[in-house]
């Protein structure tokens, strides 16, 4: 696990700046003189261009040197964040963000996909949940630090915190003697043809609404719990510390099982009553707790048994399947934020947003069932 070290500490890097630039908006805001809601937009423009340049760049850069790659993904990423401190207006903060939605989009698919090469074949899934557990911890840990150094000093401090731990990463993995490597190159048809597969598509379908119930809810989070007796900041540390949990050890359970279809599954079944409680529990003290810390864990568990099943269908294609993968996650937040704020909007009352987030995990759970099923069946027949 050596090998993996700049890499983990790469996406911890990616996961406390893609998250932490929320908390940061009211004194960005007063810098370039802007709203909080237009300011906003540099959320935005890193999300869509994340979403679009991880597997453009993927099949791009696939057949390249992967260690180069990489270290001009963290040089891009640099980059973007040093326009991000240095923003006095909306544009040049917006460039910012896009530049550093590039470097991201680049950087996490091919260090996935490079981490199960060093890594033992026979530990893929405790090599996933590595490789994620580090970008969860990103949020759970590098969020908050980031926060607080920005009301201590500036939130130029917190940004130029990101980018110089980048750079400590650029320097370790450019030293680093270790053999890395990425997939074996393969066609430009081939790598194309993934877009059009009919269980890869089957597969990122499931990431991505489930996605939208897990990742999506959770922008309302502090309206769901608006009638809990705890405050926020408790409520928001226990979900992601259970996604720092769960992403980090589900990977020693898909390992042990070798079946991450079932282990996703198994996940959905329990997601759905967890949000079907959350209503009712959430006026209980400390009893209301627990929905939202198993939210966290079993949400973010998600992650890498869906990895797993890709990498499987295409061995020689990793960093498109990682691209692909992510991009699913993104896209499945994004369209959650928008459904469920669209549904606050109409008139729907938002202490029943996780009843309808469980209507949907019964539906991709049914979804997973159906395509479980599928796979076995072209397995007894390749057989």
């Amino acid at each position: 696990m050596k090998k993996l070290v700049f890499l983990v500490l790469g996406m911890f890097t990616m996961g406390s700046s893609a998250f932490m630039i929320a908390g940061l908006l009211p004194g960005i805001g007063k810098t370039i003189g802007q709203s909080i809601s237009v300011t906003g937009q540099g959320i935005t423009a890193f999300s869509l261009t994340y979403l679009i340049s991880a597997p453009v760049f993927s099949m791009i850069f696939s057949n390249r040197s992967a260690k180069q790659t990489l270290k001009i993904a963290l040089l891009v990423f640099i980059l973007g964040n040093i326009l991000t401190l240095c923003a006095e207006n909306i544009i040049l903060f917006i460039v910012g963000r896009i530049i550093t939605g590039l470097g991201a989009g680049l950087f996490n698919p091919l260090a996935v996909s490079i981490a199960i090469e060093l890594g033992d074949p026979a530990k893929r899934g405790k090599t996933l949940s590595l490789i994620w557990g580090a970008n969860s911890a990103g949020v759970v840990f590098g969020v908050p630090i980031g926060v607080y150094i920005s009301q201590q000093f500036a939130w130029q401090y917190s940004i130029g915190c990101v980018a110089a731990f980048a750079l400590i990463v650029l320097i370790g993995f450019s030293m680093q003697k270790a053999q890395i490597k990425s997939s074996a190159p393969s066609s430009t048809a081939e790598r194309f043809r993934l877009l059009l597969d009919r269980n890869v598509l089957a597969v990122i379908g499931v990431t991505c609404f489930t996605c939208l119930s897990t990742t999506g809810l959770y922008s309302y989070i502090s309206v769901i719990h608006s009638q809990s007796s705890h405050s926020l900041p408790t409520i928001l540390l226990l979900w992601g510390f259970g996604g720092f949990i769960g992403s980090l050890f589900i990977g020693s359970v898909v390992d042990r099982t070798q079946n991450p279809q079932g282990v996703m599954a198994f996940l959905l079944i329990c997601l759905v009553p967890i949000f079907i409680s959350m209503p009712y529990l959430v006026q209980i003290p400390y009893l209301g707790l627990i929905p939202f810390f198993l939210w966290g864990l079993m949400g973010w568990a998600t992650v890498t048994p869906q990895q797993y099943v890709l990498f499987g269908l295409y061995e020689k294609q990793k960093a498109v399947l990682s691209a692909l993968n992510s991009s699913a996650i993104g896209l499945g937040g994004s369209m959650g934020t928008a459904l469920w704020g669209i549904m606050i909007a109409t008139g729907f009352n938002e202490k029943t947003l996780p009843l309808w987030g469980a209507a949907v995990l019964f539906i991709v759970l049914v979804g997973q069932i159906l395509l479980m099923k599928r796979f076995k069946k072209e397995s007894v027949h390749n057989e």
